[in-house]
C-alpha cells in the first residue's frame, strides 16, 4: 500500500515537471541577426575616341575630336563624366564616328543603353534640327545596342555623326543625349 503514495507522487512530480516544460517552450525566445549590404549601379565612360570618314576629293577640311569632361553639380546620379563631342569647319555630308566604351564600376550588373526611364531603346537612326529653324541639321546613326555589363567589365558602343544640307554656317550646334543604364533584372521582358 505504500506504492500508491509514491506513484502519486510521481505522477504529480512527471506533471508538473511536463506542464514547466510546455511552459517553457511558449516562453523561448530566436534571435535571428543578419547584415544585409546593398550593392551599387554605377557606369562611367572609359576609352572614346573619334574617326572621321574619308572627305571628298582628299580633303581634310572637317575635323572631330571627343574627350571626357567633368560635370560639376550634376545631381543626385553624381555619374561626373560626359562625353563632349567637337566637330569644328563641318559641311553637308561630313561624318565621324564616335567609339566609346561603357565601364560598370559598380558591383551589380547592369542593362542599357536605354534613351530614358522609360527604358527605351535607341532608333537605328535620329534627325535633330539643333537650331530651331524648322530644318534637320544632323542625322546620328545609333550603335548601341541593349547589353549586360557586369561588374568590373566594360563594352563598346558608337554613334555616327552626319552633318546636313541644311545645316547653318559659322554656327556652333549643340546636342546632349542621355544614355541610362538600370540593374540588369530591372529591364522588363
Amino acid at each position: 500500500m505504500q506504492t500508491r503514495p509514491l506513484l502519486t507522487t510521481l505522477a504529480l512530480v512527471m506533471a508538473v515537471s511536463i506542464l514547466a516544460s510546455a511552459v517553457a517552450m511558449w516562453y523561448d525566445i530566436l534571435k535571428i541577426h543578419a547584415t544585409i549590404e546593398t550593392g551599387s549601379v554605377d557606369v562611367e565612360f572609359g576609352e572614346v575616341w573619334c574617326e572621321e570618314a574619308e572627305e571628298a576629293e582628299g580633303k581634310d577640311v572637317g575635323s572631330c575630336s571627343v574627350e571626357l569632361g567633368e560635370v560639376e553639380n550634376e545631381g543626385p546620379d553624381d555619374n561626373d563624366l560626359d562625353l563632349v563631342i567637337t566637330i569644328s569647319n563641318a559641311y553637308p555630308g561630313y561624318s565621324c564616328t564616335i567609339y566609346f566604351t561603357v565601364v560598370n564600376v559598380g558591383t551589380i550588373p547592369v542593362k542599357g543603353p536605354f534613351t530614358g526611364t522609360d527604358l527605351k531603346t535607341f532608333p537605328e537612326s535620329e534627325e535633330f534640327d539643333l537650331n530651331e529653324d524648322g530644318e534637320m541639321d544632323i542625322v546620328i546613326y545609333y550603335n548601341l545596342p541593349i547589353t549586360q555589363i557586369d561588374p568590373e567589365y566594360s563594352s563598346e558602343f558608337s554613334i555616327t555623326i552626319e552633318v546636313l544640307q541644311p545645316s547653318p554656317e559659322l554656327s556652333e550646334l549643340e546636342l546632349q543625349l542621355y544614355l541610362y543604364f538600370v540593374q540588369w533584372n530591372e529591364v522588363p521582358t
